[in-house]
């Protein structure tokens, strides 16, 4: 019977540390995450897939397993005490980090673009008019929106920076 150990890998070699590690039968899991960049030139959004853990994946290892990661190219050690002996790792751990993985909760995504429009109803967070709601009759761009706002007993129509207000269902 065997356990989850965290394994190190050579310098930016993880992939192939997997595909060697699977080739001698042993299970590994790299927990991955996804994150989305802006390409500097053509400003697209891009989604590249990275591991969450830089040079260190899991492994469930037996005991006779420990000889054979000695023999491998990709592998540099195992995550040890001070004294040299391996620390297992639960594996109730493990499968709380592969279902939080399947969530996306280690996801850096950037957040949807909810366009604002004529007749939304918000509400200001801050500034003088912290609290209040408003009904949108103009977007002013990317960076500000015109609003009705009761105040003072009447309707007035402020212009309103999107940074200050939240969007209300």
């Amino acid at each position: 019977m065997g356990h989850w150990y965290v394994v190190r890998t050579r310098a930016g070699k993880q992939k192939k540390a997997t595909v060697e590690l699977n080739d001698n039968g042993i299970t590994v899991y790299c927990p991955m995450m996804r994150r989305e960049t802006r390409h500097f030139q053509s400003k697209k959004w891009l989604m590249k897939e990275c591991p969450l853990f830089t040079g260190y994946l899991f492994a469930y290892l037996r005991i006779s397993d420990f000889g054979t990661l000695r023999e491998m190219r990709n592998v540099t050690s195992v995550l040890a005490d001070a004294g040299g002996t391996p620390i297992p790792v639960a594996g109730n751990i493990v499968e709380d980090m592969r279902d939080a993985q399947e969530r996306g909760d280690f996801d850096v995504l950037r957040p949807p673009v909810r366009r604002l429009r004529v007749g939304d109803t918000v509400q200001v967070k801050g500034g003088p008019l912290s609290g209040h709601y408003a009904s949108v009759t103009n977007v002013k761009g990317k960076r500000a929106i015109k609003a009705f706002v009761e105040m003072f007993g009447s309707l007035r129509e402020v212009e309103i920076g999107l940074e200050s207000i939240r969007r209300v269902a």
